[in-house]
């Protein structure tokens, strides 16, 4: 049987499906309708930049949040928007918000895989929870992960709070996920097992050094995982049945 003795938690944007792909399109429909509008597309993509990164304090990460930010960029620079721009502007916040849910490769193979582990599965993921649940939903995973927690920003304290919650110690929980900030950083922090999977796109926000660069296990593609998850089980004395 599964138990809850040790605990998978996977971050799922960018690591379990893209996302941040939608949003470079998004800031590059922006900066197209302001280039429209007049402004300086150089100008525009530095207030995004620094607009992005300032709110976060206050709203928390998400799709909304940023198209509210982009909605007062618009604002700021073209108080007397006319009519197009402000459909147009609606019409690039439909497309973020509703866009496709497009898993990474090997993803759906490894979670079957992973199903048969002695072990729990956690989609651990932070924004607003109806955005999230509903690409959760849409992704088609649901059936081969124990559960989904959604938070309003990972940190140690959260993590610390899922860790408890499962009643799982940090050493029996494995976090994999694409940001140092968010997901391995906090890993390391408590002892729990860090597996940094690289993309090609991080958003500047989420990327900075690893507090123990010597404890990481980086992968390029989930298909890694399986075996990692293995080693790790077998390496706590955990019998894996061969059977699959």
């Amino acid at each position: 049987m599964k138990g809850n003795d040790y605990l998978l938690l996977l971050d799922a944007d960018d690591t379990l499906w893209e996302s941040a792909l939608f949003f470079e399109r998004t800031e590059h429909d922006f900066l197209c309708l302001m280039t429209a509008l007049g402004s300086s597309e150089e100008e525009v993509r530095r207030t995004v930049h620094k607009k992005d990164v300032e709110r976060l304090s206050i709203t928390g990460y998400g799709a909304k949040p940023y198209m509210d930010t982009l909605s007062l960029i618009m604002l700021d620079l073209v108080p007397e928007a006319p009519s197009w721009a402000l459909t147009a502007l609606d019409d690039i916040g439909k497309n973020l918000l509703g866009h496709p849910v497009i898993l990474q490769p090997y993803v759906l193979n490894t979670l079957i895989d992973v199903k048969d582990l002695p072990l729990k599965t956690m989609v651990y993921t932070m924004g607003e929870k109806d955005h999230q649940t509903d690409k959760f939903e849409r992704s088609g995973l649901s059936r081969y992960v124990d559960e989904l927690r959604i938070v309003h920003r990972k940190s140690v304290n959260a993590l610390r709070d899922i860790l408890t919650d499962a009643d799982v110690m940090p050493g029996n929980c494995m976090v994999v996920g694409n940001s140092p900030r968010s997901d391995i950083n906090p890993a390391l922090s408590l002892g729990a097992v860090a597996v940094h999977v690289l993309r090609d796109r991080t958003w500047a926000a989420e990327r900075e050094d690893f507090t123990d660069p010597g404890m990481v296990i980086t992968i390029r593609s989930f298909e890694e995982l399986p075996d990692i998850l293995c080693n790790f089980l077998d390496s706590n004395n955990i019998q894996i049945e061969k059977n699959r």
